[in-house]
């Protein structure tokens, strides 16, 4: 760093101009459009595809699992011709919405009977009363109305579907519908709810984007104020607090520029994060500089000084924390990999705009004024009355180290018992009334979330094979096994309604070419020599579903041997969903695990010494089993939010050590005095870290009041890193390096 601190100083205004240009680039990289990925986005049907046919159209009404949202119709009586005229008006004036291509409930489902004649299903205006009564009895009966009645009859489940070619922003949608439902039914209608994928994703969306100005205004805001707290100096404030909030412009605007794409996590979590850790770096690189200027030293000189003493630390930093986010290009999700990239990308953005900008402004003629306040920084005298508590940690240095060790393996066992997991709560805000209604209908309908059972037969089986039936059968068995599954609905289901015993397979198998064509092929295709079995799920996390799958697909292996030839299969886009982001937390902890070794192998080279690259283990490792430790005590599961908090997490805890070993580095050179080195090295260093602690901890504290939980959870989870790291830098790795480093002669002189 030496050789790079004397290129600054000859080069002072070039650097300047550099400054100056990058800002205009990266102002024009504001301008242009981000381009975001959504976790999910592969599963999403988005407004490209193609217009479906009129025989598409139909048979999607009884594809419950492609409906872009769900409407909920309760009513206090529900089968009564005041609630059915209201819920009639509801469903046209719904549909005459120039989106909306088909609302599908119980009015609509065919008639199922041997001759296809009967009375209609909904009885029209006119009819009685007792009518009413009648139909309630036969629509919950019926395979596919029943579907679309909840438990307690009160309510009515509408799948709709939208037109995406006439449709720009699913928010709107959302309000449309909900506000022509309301308007057109009446009194007569207690509630009208709607969620579904559509609305779901607009909640969430609308959430991200109220969270994005607050939390980056928070980024910019937060580091004016704390300097402010911290420095009591103006020309200070302005250096410390200006840093970052170039570093977080820079980043935004050149990522946009470069068209790396990002994700909502990134464009919340990256700004405060960037803004923290620049912050931090800003502080060492300026704690430096005003120690320079109280000494005497000019601002040329100041500013020399720290790029020689904190420059390497500061580089060391970044490059651990862009280690860290660059163990997330590992994950096969595009969502974790596009947060890790444009994390890594941006601490390196930001290292370059704090080590450039502090130096430059302070060797200016702004640097007369920048140790202002010094004599008033409080932090530093409150860590000058901790010279007792590390006095007496320094006479206890074995118990502290060994304390140390045996808490911080124990809470690493304590951390194994955490288990990957996600719901859509977590990334839902608690005002989401798109969420409120899927735990309505959870409850009411047993979910809204679909997946199917594929059951192939080989060539030798004819399409209505009375073995088909009864591989459907044996199939709905397994799924009535479990609780958490309900509603099977299976071409078997359907033929149920035809006269005769309903076991009587070769009989049924009769009736099939009497269905409707548009819902017989949806279940049975021939064509495809496929079966398909529509099963009901609800919003309980992978951890809770995984095993469900598991013990299906055993069932299935088990029903193979029974029926050969025949092929089962579940799919669908929550069985999906859930094997991929089981795997994503999966790789994430793999990840994090070989960015941790990754980083100790940077540590003992940056440092040359194996030993102190060992010592570095107990206080980076602490802050995250501590934290560990902390989610599994408050109930958190280990989902993708906390997963992508804890590789943050590894880089501020890293950062601390560095810092601190790096100081330790330069004292000892002096004497080869080690315990002399450590105490100096804490003097030196602890300020800043007591700063930077308070500023990261209350910057990222700031999110706990996010709406969304996932930030939240993010939030308390950095808070309680960097807590517990600053407790690891400052008496566990003084006492290891007491411990570890055998006493040099001190050098005469």
């Amino acid at each position: 760093m030496e050789t790079i601190a004397d290129l600054f100083v000859r080069h002072r205004n070039l650097v300047g101009w550099m400054l100056l240009a990058v800002t205009l680039t990266a102002s024009v990289g504001h301008l242009l459009p981000a381009q975001t990925r959504h976790p999910l986005e592969r599963y999403e049907d988005r407004p490209e595809i193609a217009p479906l046919t009129t025989t598409e159209k139909v048979q999607s009404r009884f594809n419950l699992a492609s409906s872009d949202a769900f409407l909920i119709v309760e009513s206090e009586d529900l089968f009564t011709p005041e609630s059915i005229a209201a819920t009639r008006r509801l469903v046209e004036a719904v549909e005459a919405i120039d989106f909306v291509q088909s609302v599908f409930w119980i009015d609509r489902v065919p008639i199922l009977n041997v001759f296809g004649l009967a009375d209609p299903l909904v009885p029209p205006a006119d009819a009685s009363a007792q009518a009413f009564r009648r139909a309630e009895e036969r629509l919950r009966a019926h395979p596919l109305a029943g579907q679309l009645i909840s438990d307690d009859g009160r309510s009515l489940l509408m799948p709709v579907v939208y037109d995406w070619l006439r449709l720009d922003d699913p928010a709107v949608a959302t309000e449309a519908v909900l506000t022509t439902a309301r308007e057109a039914a009446g009194p007569e209608i207690v509630s009208v709810r709607l969620t579904g994928r559509a609305p779901l994703f607009a909640d969430q969306q609308a959430a991200f984007q109220r969270n994005q100005i607050v939390f980056q205004a928070i980024g910019y805001t937060l580091a004016l104020v704390l300097s402010a707290i911290m420095f009591r100096g103006v020309a200070a404030v302005f250096v410390v607090a200006a840093a970052p909030c170039l570093g977080v412009f820079w980043t935004l605007g050149l990522v946009k520029l470069l068209g790396v794409p990002a994700n909502p996590l990134a464009e919340i979590v990256m700004p405060v994060m960037l803004a923290m850790v620049g912050l931090t770096d800003g502080v060492h690189l300026l704690v430096q500089i005003r120690r320079r200027r109280a000494a005497g030293d000019g601002p040329i000189e100041a500013a020399r000084d720290s790029i020689a003493k904190v420059g390497m630390a500061c580089w060391l930093t970044s490059l651990t924390t862009a280690i860290g986010f660059g163990s997330l290009l590992l994950a096969k999700s595009d969502y974790v990999q596009d947060f890790g990239r444009v994390c890594m990308i941006g601490v390196f953005i930001a290292f370059v705009a704090v080590v450039t900008f502090v130096p430059w402004v302070c060797s200016t003629w702004m640097g007369r004024y920048v140790d202002r306040g010094h004599e008033h920084d409080v932090v530093g005298v409150g860590v000058e009355w901790l010279r007792a508590l590390i006095d007496r940690m320094m006479r206890h240095r074995r118990k502290v180290s060994a304390i140390s060790v045996a808490v911080t393996i124990a809470l690493g066992i304590v951390s194994l018992r955490l288990t990957p997991d996600n719901r859509m709560k977590s990334a839902m805000p608690a005002s989401s009334q798109s969420y409120s209604a899927l735990e309505y209908a959870d409850e009411h309908f047993g979910g809204v979330e679909f997946f199917r059972v594929e059951i192939d037969w080989p060539e030798g089986v004819a399409s209505d094979d009375p073995s088909l039936l009864a591989a459907v059968r044996d199939v709905e068995a397994l799924v009535a096994k479990e609780p958490l599954l309900s509603r099977p609905l299976s071409i078997r289901s359907m033929l149920a309604s035809f006269p005769g015993d309903p076991q009587d397979f070769v009989t049924q198998a009769t009736f099939l070419s009497l269905m409707p064509v548009e819902l017989r092929s949806f279940f049975h295709d021939a064509s495809q020599r496929r079966a398909v079995v529509s099963v009901r799920m609800q919003d309980r996390g992978i951890a809770v579903y995984t095993p469900v799958f598991d013990r299906l697909e055993a069932g299935f292996a088990e029903l193979a041997s029974s029926y050969p030839g025949f092929r089962f299969k579940l799919d669908g886009q929550p069985v999906l969903i859930s094997r991929d982001l089981y795997q994503i937390v999966t790789d994430l902890r793999s990840s994090l695990g070989a960015a941790s070794a990754i980083i100790l192998v940077v540590l003992s080279l940056a440092y040359r010494s194996v030993r102190i690259g060992l010592v570095a283990v107990v206080p980076n490792l602490f802050p995250l089993v501590m934290t560990a430790a902390f989610l599994l005590w408050s109930g958190s599961p280990l989902d993708m939010s906390s997963v992508c908090a804890f590789v943050v997490c590894l880089g501020i805890a890293v950062d601390d050590t560095i810092h601190f070993l790096s100081r330790f580095k330069q004292e000892l050179a002096v004497d080869g005095d080690v315990e002399s080195a450590i105490r100096r090295s804490f003097i030196g260093v602890g300020a800043a870290l007591v700063m930077t602690t308070v500023i990261l901890c209350t910057g990222f504290g700031t999110m706990l009041w996010s709406e969304l939980p996932g930030h939240r959870t993010f939030a308390a989870m950095a808070v309680s890193t960097i807590a517990a790291a600053v407790i690891g830098d400052l008496i566990a790795l003084p006492a290891l390096l007491a411990c570890s480093h055998p006493q040099q002669r001190k050098v005469v002189g």
